[in-house]
C-alpha cells in the first residue's frame, strides 16, 4: 500500500495540477481510500511524512475532501490548524524584526518556506517550518544583532552575553534568536551555503539578481528562480529527502520559469552539479520529467558519494515503490550534541555528550544502518554487518557534505581538545550558557523545549 499512498501524496502535493492529473488523484481517491480503514492508514502515511497539512489542503481544492469519513476530516484539519497557526505566529513576530530592518534601510532576502508560501504555494500553513530564514549582508550583521536585541531577542548559543559577534570567516551564518514569546526562531545567514564545503558562493550575483517581494505588507526581496533552486538544492539532505522536502523543488519548478541558460552555468561554476543531479532526479519519482532538460544539461562525477547514494536510493524506489523507506536526519542527530556539547562548562556533562557523539557515529542503531546504506528491513544478516562496518566512513561523508572535510576532521578534533580544557572550569568558575538564561529570568528548560522539538 506504501507505493500507492507515494504516488497519491505525490501527485496531490503539486501545484496547479492539469486536468489529467486532477483526474487522476480523483481516481485514485476513489479506488484506494474507500473505507475508513484505508483512509486512516492514508492519513497516518501523510503524518508520518509531515504532508498531512498541505495534503488536506490539496484535497479541498481539488473538491475530494467530501470522500473522507468525518473522523478522518477532523484529523486533517487539526494537522492543518496547528501549523497553519504556528506559522501565522512566526509571521507576525517577522513583521516585526523586518519593519525595523526596513526603517533601517537593512537589506533582507526572505529564503526557502517564508517565501515559497507566498509565492508558490498561497498557502501560510502548507507545512511546519523550524525557524524563519533571511539572507542578509554580512556588514549589516551588527545593526541586525542590535534589532534582535532591542525587540527582546534571546541569543541561542555562543554569544549569549549579548556582544556583537563578528562573522566568522568559516561560517556562513549568524547566531539564532528566539523571539521573547518563543513563537520564533530567525536564522540570518550572508551565504547559500557554508564557505567550508566544496560549493562556492556567488552571494554577490545573488543579491544583484533578486527580486522585490512584498512580505505581509512589508517589502522585501526574494532570490531570482535560478537562484532559489540553487538554495534549495544545496540545502536538500541527503537522506532528509522526501515528498515534503522535494515537493518545493518541483514545485517552484511548475509555478516559476527557470532560465537553463543561466541555471546550467550556475551550477557549473558553484561546484553543484553532483548535488542538483541527485537532487532533480530524485524529485522527479514524485514529478516526472518535470526537469529532464536541466538533468540533459549536467555531467555529473558518476563516481562520487551522491552518485553511489542515488543509485542506491533509485533501487530503494524500485524495491519499495518510496524511496523515503531511508529517510532520516541523522547530521541533526549529531549535530544537536554538538550543540549541548558545547552549552556546558563542566568536564562530567561536556562527557556525557561527547560519548553521545561517538556512539551516534560508531555504534549507530540498526535502523539507522539499514536507512543509511538504502537498505530494506529484509536485508540478509551478513549485509548489515558488512555495512555497519562501513557506516561511520558514511556518516562521516554526510558530515562533510555539510561542513566539508577539512572542518570534519577539525570539529571532532576541537570536541576532544574542548573536553579536556574543560577539567579547567572545576577551579576557574565560568558561566555556562544556562547561567546567563538564569540571570535574565529566563527558563533554561523552555529553550531546551524549542531545540527539542526542531525537526
Amino acid at each position: 500500500m506504501n507505493s500507492t499512498f507515494f504516488e497519491l501524496a505525490s501527485l496531490l502535493s503539486r501545484v496547479n495540477h492539469t486536468e489529467q492529473e486532477a483526474l487522476q488523484c480523483k481516481v485514485l481517491v476513489e479506488t484506494n481510500l474507500i473505507d475508513k480503514q484505508n483512509q486512516q492508514a492514508f492519513y497516518d502515511y501523510c503524518r508520518e511524512w509531515k504532508l498531512a497539512p498541505w495534503i488536506w489542503i490539496q484535497l479541498n481544492r481539488l473538491e475530494l475532501h467530501d470522500h473522507l469519513d468525518n473522523e478522518i476530516t477532523q484529523h486533517f484539519l487539526e494537522q492543518y490548524t496547528n501549523v497553519k497557526n504556528q506559522n501565522d505566529q512566526r509571521n507576525e513576530v517577522a513583521k516585526q524584526f523586518l519593519k525595523r530592518f526596513s526603517e533601517e534601510n537593512i537589506d533582507v532576502i526572505i529564503l526557502k518556506g517564508n517565501c515559497l508560501a507566498h509565492e508558490v504555494y498561497h498557502e501560510i500553513g502548507y507545512k511546519r517550518m523550524n525557524d524563519f530564514d533571511i539572507l542578509i549582508h554580512k556588514n549589516d550583521w551588527d545593526r541586525i544583532q542590535s534589532i534582535y536585541l532591542e525587540l527582546g531577542f534571546i541569543p541561542l548559543g555562543f554569544g549569549w552575553s549579548g556582544e556583537k559577534e563578528k562573522p566568522a570567516k568559516f561560517s556562513h551564518v549568524g547566531m539564532s534568536f528566539i523571539s521573547p514569546d518563543f513563537k520564533c526562531i530567525v536564522g540570518s545567514q550572508w551565504g547559500l551555503k557554508s564557505p567550508t564545503t566544496q560549493y562556492k558562493d556567488f552571494i554577490h550575483e545573488a543579491w544583484e539578481s533578486a527580486v522585490e517581494f512584498n512580505f505581509l505588507g512589508i517589502q522585501c526581496k526574494q532570490l531570482s528562480p535560478e537562484f532559489h533552486l540553487l538554495h534549495l538544492i544545496l540545502h536538500l539532505g541527503i537522506y532528509k529527502c522526501g515528498i515534503r522536502d522535494c515537493m518545493d523543488l518541483y514545485n517552484l519548478l511548475r509555478v516559476k520559469e527557470i532560465n537553463s541558460s543561466i541555471l546550467l552555468p550556475l551550477l557549473e561554476k558553484s561546484n553543484a552539479v553532483e548535488k542538483a543531479f541527485f537532487s532533480l532526479e530524485i524529485m522527479q519519482l514524485s514529478a516526472p520529467n518535470l526537469a529532464q532538460d536541466i538533468l540533459n544539461g549536467l555531467r555529473p562525477k558518476r563516481t562520487s558519494f551522491l552518485m553511489k547514494r542515488l543509485e542506491r536510493r533509485l533501487k530503494l524506489q524500485s524495491i519499495t515503490g518510496d524511496y523515503q523507506t531511508a529517510y532520516n536526519d541523522y547530521f541533526q542527530d549529531i549535530e544537536k550534541q554538538v550543540i549541548y556539547f558545547n552549552l556546558f562548562t563542566k568536564f562530567h556533562i561536556k562527557f556525557l555528550f561527547y560519548l553521545k557523539v561517538i556512539r551516534l557515529i560508531y555504534f549507530p542503531a540498526k535502523k539507522y544502518v539499514l536507512k543509511l546504506n538504502d537498505l530494506t528491513e529484509n536485508a540478509p544478516w551478513y549485509s548489515v554487518v558488512f555495512r555497519r562496518l562501513t557506516t561511520p566512513g558514511r556518516i562521516f561523508s554526510l558530515i562533510a557534505q555539510e561542513i566539508g572535510w577539512k572542518f570534519t576532521i577539525l570539529l571532532f578534533l576541537k570536541l576532544g581538545i574542548d573536553l579536556l580544557v574543560s577539567l579547567k572550569n572545576y577551579f576557574i568558575k565560568k558561566p555556562s550558557y544556562f547561567d546567563y538564561l538564569k540571570t535574565k529570568n529566563i527558563d533554561p528548560k523552555e529553550i531546551e523545549k524549542v531545540v527539542k522539538n526542531i525537526q
